[in-house]
């Protein structure tokens, strides 16, 4: 088939299917440990599937408001999207934002809430399968375009402080770290994010776009509200449609592991109520902040082509055993000059920063916590400066991975472990663009 003929056969779907637990007051989001019952679901909960498909070369895209997805999802989704739509099942690229209101466990050890639990786990497989299903039914002819926003305001700032002997504290909740006596704050000891990717689809001339796949690195949480959620990336999902109607928007989070929108914001008021209107107004301005900078990007971007090929490449870190949540997998869909890049999460910003300077591919957009091991992945450095993250993260083994300490066990995080995934990413990137894989 000539490239001419190929580049008419670009067809693109999108959907969305609810994953908020149908019995919340049963369960809890997980992270940001709850001290109160849950009170239900605050705001949507959703996936969404964009369905690509290329001279018969297929590949599906999730994002998901969750805080993590269970490898053991990811194995049953994609084999079962790969068998009911032809699809390889390899091709099925998944991301979560690392929302701390969302991804449920029981609020207690009762056999209610396991089977609450049980429940809410199996509409969000479901849920997964379900929006590819759609997505793939309603594909259309379509041509794609990069689009990247500058944000004219803060959004998600780098959470740790460089103090003047070289150390770092973590700064949460706008309030600043703790500086020891003797000591000043020198600074950020890497950068804030500032930077959105986006991919946009359009029907062929058409003049605006029906979907856009938005990429921002952060950790999205702002309280700990014993309520369901979708926090900002689900605010900011809203704000873009309401500002562009016909748009479907999947908000993907990148390499954030060391980026925090809350610790712009001062801590809420005490009580419970106050706390959730804290919350939900704090969403509704960041939201703003950020679609005053990715909408008129995405509107204003014209530069769409159809491209001539779709190539894919995969690594896992072992087999792909549904019990084990060690796997660490990397997994790329490229269309034209910009790839679609699904890795683990909790990778500082820097580190993406470098797998974009080192792309040989002139636009990535990466789609992180993704269904394989997530824990913290710093700089080499960071290990030299101390705080949070490198107490917590990724490990390539059992014995690196559990740390024994009187009534507890571990995480840690290895000095490389992020850099290996980047190394990793790179090199698959240089071999789909120069034709050996894919």
């Amino acid at each position: 088939m000539t490239a001419s003929a190929a580049q008419g056969n670009l067809t693109i779907g999108v959907a969305r299917r609810d994953i908020a637990p149908p019995r919340p007051e049963l369960l809890k989001p997980t992270g940001m440990e709850r001290l109160e019952p849950t009170r239900g679901v605050l705001d949507p909960l959703a996936c969404e599937a964009m369905a690509i498909d290329l001279a018969g070369e297929r590949a599906f895209l999730i994002t998901s408001d969750l805080r993590t997805i269970d490898h053991a999802w990811v194995v049953e989704a994609r084999e079962t999207v790969g068998r009911r739509l032809g699809c390889d099942p390899r091709r099925v690229l998944f991301s979560s934002v690392h929302n701390h209101c969302s991804s449920p466990v029981g609020a207690d050890d009762s056999p209610e809430a396991a089977e609450a639990l049980a429940e809410a786990n199996r509409k969000i497989v479901d849920a997964f399968i379900a929006a590819c299903a759609e997505a793939d039914a309603t594909r259309r002819p379509a041509e794609i375009a990069f689009a990247q926003a500058r944000l004219a305001e803060p959004v998600g700032e780098n959470r740790r402080l460089r103090l003047s002997n070289g150390t770092c504290v973590n700064s949460w909740h706008g309030g600043g770290g703790i500086c020891p006596p003797g000591l000043k704050v020198a600074g950020s000891p890497g950068p804030h994010s500032t930077e959105v990717r986006v991919l946009c689809v359009r029907e062929p001339g058409a003049p605006r776009p029906f979907a856009a796949l938005v990429s921002y690195p952060s950790h999205p949480h702002l309280w700990s509200i014993p309520c369901f959620s979708g926090e900002f990336p689900g605010a900011a999902r809203r704000e873009i449609e309401g500002r562009l109607p016909g748009l479907a928007v999947l908000h993907a989070n990148a390499t954030g592991g060391d980026i925090d929108i809350h610790c712009m914001h001062p801590g809420p008021p005490g009580g419970t109520d106050a706390e959730i209107r804290w919350f939900q107004e704090s969403n509704r301005l960041v939201a703003r902040r950020f679609a005053d900078a990715v909408a008129p990007a995405i509107e204003a971007c014209a530069d769409y082509r159809r491209p001539a090929s779709l190539r894919h490449a995969y690594w896992s870190s072992g087999e792909d055993d549904p019990a084990n949540n060690r796997v660490t997998i990397v997994n790329v869909v490229v269309l034209g000059d910009v790839a679609v890049a699904s890795i683990p999460g909790e990778l500082f910003l820097a580190l993406g920063r470098q797998a974009e300077a080192r792309s040989p591919l002139p636009h990535l957009v990466m789609m992180g916590y993704n269904g394989s091991y997530g824990g913290y992945q710093p700089l080499p450095l960071a290990f030299e400066q101390g705080s949070y993250e490198v107490m917590r993260g990724y490990a390539r083994s059992e014995t690196d991975l559990l740390e024994a300490r009187p009534g507890r066990r571990v995480r840690r995080a290895l000095k490389d472990s992020g850099l290996q995934v980047i190394d990793r990413l790179v090199a698959m990137l240089a071999d789909l663009a120069a034709g050996r894989a894919g």
